[in-house]
């Protein structure tokens, strides 16, 4: 769900970017999880084609900054590459979002939990593609309506 929903808040504000998920325990392979699909296409983001991969050496490289969920997954992140920029998906969590600092993994829970933590992500998600536009250099491409 943050993998779609990320990348559809970067590119309505013409940010170019490549948006990669991973799990620290990931069912390399799988689809997305019905309820995550559900949960996204309610909100008109098609995450269907999702195919599930394990966090690895390569990818942790590859990444700029990886956001995280979770404090447990940023250490997952930290054991691979110590000097990986990792940061908490909940440092922009506006107020009453994300009281403990985290996003719960929703993996395995009900559907309501699953429409929880995409609320809880697109607040967070939408003040992360705010700041990062904001600090993009140069004029931002003109977009149709």
């Amino acid at each position: 769900m943050a993998e779609g929903l990320l990348a559809a808040l970067l590119e309505e504000r013409g940010i170019p970017a490549e948006v990669r998920s991973a799990g620290t325990f990931a069912m390399e392979g799988g689809p997305a999880q019905p309820y995550a699909v559900d949960t996204a296409a309610a909100a008109s983001l098609d995450i269907s084609r999702h195919v599930a991969r394990q966090l690895d050496e390569d990818l942790v490289r590859w990444a700029d900054t990886i956001l995280c969920m979770t404090r447990s997954h940023a250490r997952s992140v930290r054991a691979i590459d110590s000097t990986a920029e990792v940061r908490l998906v909940a440092e922009w969590a506006p107020d009453g979002v994300a009281g403990d600092g985290e996003i719960r993994d929703p993996m395995g829970w009900e559907r309501e939990v699953y429409e929880a933590v995409f609320d809880d992500l697109r607040a967070c998600l939408e003040e992360f593609a705010a700041d990062h536009a904001a600090t993009r250099p140069g004029p931002r491409p003109a977009t149709e309506a």
